[in-house]
């Protein structure tokens, strides 16, 4: 409804929210677990190349508070989805 500008812009902010996720389990998983350690990585490296596609493609910037609304959002339902 708010059309592709918007769409993509949601679409690299939700990339890079999955990013910084992804960052902190490279943070939590030990040092010598090299082969998950590479998969998480190349995960983290995808998401990057998708931000940055939308971007190519005419992504606009949110605004603050929509993403900080995104991130409160994943946050609950990641919660919510450790205790299903």
């Amino acid at each position: 409804a708010l059309g592709d500008k918007w769409n993509l812009g949601f679409l690299a902010e939700t990339e890079r929210q999955v990013e910084a996720h992804l960052d902190g389990h490279l943070l939590s998983l030990p040092k010598q677990d090299e082969r998950s350690r590479a998969i998480v990585n190349q995960m983290r490296l995808d998401e990057i190349q998708h931000a940055e596609t939308a971007i190519q493609y005419g992504a606009v910037e949110l605004p603050a508070m929509v993403k900080i609304t995104m991130k409160v959002a994943a946050k609950a339902m990641t919660k919510a989805t450790y205790r299903i």
